[in-house]
């Protein structure tokens, strides 16, 4: 009786913690319960308690994601972070986003081989084929020179799409820019600039092709093997000049060699709507390419305010991505998943839409973790998260807790300029459109902040924001995701991923299987054989996130009961 009460008492005791945990880590509506220092100190204790849980994970990784954050350096992350927890009613700076759950973080330079400050096209070369090269150039090493043609002859570099390929797994891209735009680019083609994406005459031609070039789309089409999926924007460099968009009559195709490259050189299904998406049939082995608009693909934010608009999401386009891989044959697969569009909201200076952005980016995130959990996949799934390079963007202003992430700092007499006494804007850039801004108290009265038309102050006038060049973050779960920690070089990315998985020039390692021997049975027999082996607690994200805490609550009262 006595043995029972105190297992009682012990099960209580835990039931307790659970709920002081999830409140500690969860967002929050106020701060008064911060005010006493028992709360912080036990918010130390579980989260010291949470990394003496873990256990590296060292299984082959049988699926790789990468989720890349366009423009997303640390300010980003921190600003979006707030607003997405400022969407949910709560504070927002206490929230806990789902790529901050991941059990392994480090820190990513992106300067390349010629440019301090980075260019989309020659990062994305890095971390998809592990080398650095010069701004605007994709898929070639650091001999290649942009707009140079015969540069880069023979100076091709193989990406781990590729590298996936040979190790018979499944493979596909999804972005919410043009499929032809820097970052998926680089998963597929080899050119010396970025802007080669159609031949239009404009910036690609018959000299280029004359000199041994293809532009993008062509590349794209004739991959051998063919990409598996692609999902994204940028119908129009895939048609001629005299042919009508499919969604958009005014518009016609941008190809000037009267080439329809979709008719006549891709080999699987082709659809533009997300009707079509949700009625194809998940598993089917012939290639699917989705390209839902003429150009880009929509912010976030308009895309759910147009009703008649029939684009996916990004959420729902990995889900998609993921539920067609998995109910294939489970040999395994690589996904690229870009949110692009965070950059062009900064480039803009319009930090509702570049935040929104992040906010979606990070559901999708948090959508493939679910997925991967409720297929019993997850803790053989390499995820990773990072950023091709940041922006001059920042927040600031002394604003009080809570403040909107879009507005002005609070009115009290930190919160604004000792030059003007008028409210300081809490984001700016350090250059952009809107430099010489108003400052009076009329015209900030006047503004809409939350909007997305805002366009943030800025420090130096330009056309266009720029990119930053500080060190972007890399979040990372799954196996061998021990190794993105620290301050690493941007193209050790790339070779990571393929060490976990054994792909590419780590496909002999020590711990691999041979190429040869490497079979979906074999695959999955060394799989199990290592989750045997390892015998160790499961790497979970984020021990208090992991489950529902009243799933929880409910499993320890039903103990109780039958006590």
């Amino acid at each position: 009786m006595v043995n029972r009460i105190k297992l009682q008492g012990v099960l209580l005791l835990n039931i307790c913690l659970l709920i002081i945990s999830n409140f500690v880590n969860a967002g929050r509506t106020d701060w008064s319960v911060e005010k006493s220092a028992a709360f912080w100190n036990e918010q130390a204790r579980l989260s010291i308690e949470e990394i003496l849980q873990r256990r590296d994970n060292t299984r082959i990784a049988k699926n790789v994601i990468l989720f890349l954050g366009d423009g997303m350096g640390v300010p980003t992350v921190t600003a979006g972070r707030i607003r997405k927890g400022q969407m949910k009613n709560q504070l927002g700076e206490d929230y806990v986003t789902e790529m901050e759950q991941f059990q392994h973080l480090g820190l990513s330079k992106t300067y390349n081989i010629d440019a301090q400050t980075p260019d989309s096209a020659a990062t994305a070369t890095a971390y998809l084929c592990g080398v650095k090269a010069q701004l605007g150039t994709i898929g070639v090493d650091g001999r290649a020179k942009r707009q140079n043609c015969t540069s880069s002859i023979g100076a091709n570099v193989s990406s781990i799409l590729s590298w996936a390929q040979q190790a018979g797994k499944k493979v596909g891209v999804i972005t919410t820019t043009r499929i032809t735009h820097a970052t998926p680019a680089a998963s597929y083609a080899h050119t010396p600039d970025r802007d080669w994406e159609s031949f239009n005459t404009k910036t690609f031609g018959i000299k280029q092709v004359e000199d041994g070039c293809r532009d993008i789309s062509y590349q794209l089409v004739t991959h051998k093997p063919p990409i598996d999926l692609i999902l994204g924007g940028g119908r129009r460099s895939f048609y001629p000049n005299s042919i009508s968009d499919v969604e958009y009559p005014t518009l016609n195709g941008t190809r000037t060699d009267n080439r329809s490259l979709i008719d006549e050189y891709w080999p699987g299904s082709f659809i533009w709507n997300k009707k079509q998406m949700n009625k194809t049939i998940l598993g089917t082995t012939k290639p699917l390419m989705g390209l839902f608009e003429y150009n880009h693909m929509l912010y976030e934010t308009d895309r759910i305010k147009i009703k008649e608009n029939d684009d996916p999401s990004l959420s729902e386009m990995t889900k998609f991505a993921i539920d067609h891989f998995l109910t294939m044959e489970r040999n395994g697969f690589f996904l690229l998943i870009e949110g692009g569009k965070i950059d062009h909201g900064h480039h803009d200076t319009k930090p509702r839409y570049a935040l929104d952005e992040y906010v979606e980016f990070d559901n999708a995130i948090g959508q493939a973790k679910q997925l991967l959990k409720e297929k019993g996949v997850l803790d053989d799934t390499l995820l990773v998260v990072t950023a091709d390079h940041s922006h001059v963007f920042t927040f600031g202003g002394y604003s009080n807790r809570g403040s909107n992430i879009l507005g002005f700092a609070s009115s009290e007499s930190l919160n604004v300029s000792d030059i003007d006494h008028l409210p300081i804007n809490i984001i700016a850039y350090g250059n952009g459109p809107n430099y010489r801004s108003n400052r009076n108290a009329t015209y900030l009265a006047s503004l809409n902040t939350n909007s997305t038309e805002y366009l943030s102050p800025t420090a130096q006038p330009n056309q266009d924001e720029t990119h930053g060049g500080d060190d972007v973050p890399v979040f990372a779960h799954g196996p061998w995701s021990h190794l993105f920690i620290g301050t690493m070089e941007q193209h050790t990315i790339a070779h990571k991923m393929a060490y976990a998985a054994c792909w590419g020039a780590y496909t002999n390692r020590n711990g691999c299987p041979s190429l040869a021997n490497r079979t979906p049975a074999t695959t999955a027999t060394t799989t199990a054989a290592a989750r045997a082996a390892t015998a160790r607690p499961s790497s979970g994200i984020n021990l208090f996130h992991q489950f529902n805490l009243i799933e929880k609550i409910l499993s320890f009262l039903l103990i109780l009961i039958f006590i």
